[in-house]
């Protein structure tokens, strides 16, 4: 009797242990390499990826908004995807499908040697794996430089560029080498007051195809880079001239 009765007891906890472990397992699973950890309040509501197998790096980044034209956002040098997530959500709002991401070195992202403008061609392709059809490229400072390098060579082809005071080249990315070749829109943002920022613009401005839809606007400002477009306390002139060129060459779908 006592021998029936263990192994009743045995046969209940094995069935048990079974139901235990096919049951989900009600805990959230973390979801890529939790980018823009330093401001929760403009990640709320984002998806985290991760993307760059191709290029042999772990590259983490944010996804805001739904629409079928894509933003990529590449940040400033010493810093991430945090500085583009308040007009990258301006931007979800309008209707976009946005990607900041954290550059090798910076925030987040792994790995070693791989060429800016690669990085930047890995976050198009990100954005077109998430339902992306038309992808602009946008960045600023070293970003601006990095998207630009980018352009010439990007497959499927961009169909606008936004450098925000871009310096003529910054570590591999020779945005001076790659503007000649860009034959899609571009629009260059800068503040008259940035002393050789205003100046490289002007030089990437001038050597970019007169064949191309270009635009310069040099706002009276000392701001530099994300900060003309802050929804806050950026430029409202180049603000809207950006927003002009945007549904002029990218409007939201």
């Amino acid at each position: 009797m006592r021998r029936s009765a263990l192994s009743l007891l045995a046969a209940t906890l094995v069935v048990g242990v079974a139901a235990c472990a096919s049951e989900p397992d009600p805990r959230p699973k973390p979801t890529g390499l939790g980018a823009g950890a330093a401001c929760p309040e403009l990640t709320g509501g984002g998806q985290q990826v991760v993307f760059g197998d191709e290029v042999d790096a772990e590259l983490g980044g944010v996804v805001l908004g739904s629409g079928t034209t894509g933003v990529v956002l590449a940040h400033q040098a010493a810093g991430d995807v945090c500085q583009w997530l308040p007009y990258g959500r301006e931007l979800a709002d309008r209707g976009y499908r946005v990607l900041a991401f954290d550059f090798l070195g910076s925030g987040v992202s792994l790995g070693n040697g791989v060429p800016m403008a690669r990085q930047v061609d890995a976050a198009a392709a990100a954005l077109r794996a998430e339902g992306a059809t038309k992808i602009v490229l946008a960045g600023a400072s070293m970003g601006g430089s990095a998207v630009l390098a980018a352009a010439p060579t990007l497959d499927p082809a961009a169909v606008a560029v936004v450098a925000l005071s871009p310096p003529t080249g910054y570590g591999d990315a020779d945005a001076a080498a790659a503007t000649p070749k860009i034959t899609v829109p571009v629009f260059y943002g800068v503040g008259e007051q940035e002393t050789s920022f205003a100046e490289s613009t002007r030089q990437l401005y001038g050597a970019t195809p007169g064949t191309t839809q270009r635009q310069l606007v040099l706002a009276p400002s000392a701001a530099h880079g994300v900060s003309l477009v802050d929804p806050g306390t950026g430029d409202a002139g180049l603000r809207d001239k950006l927003a002009g060129f945007l549904d002029a060459y990218a409007p939201p779908a």
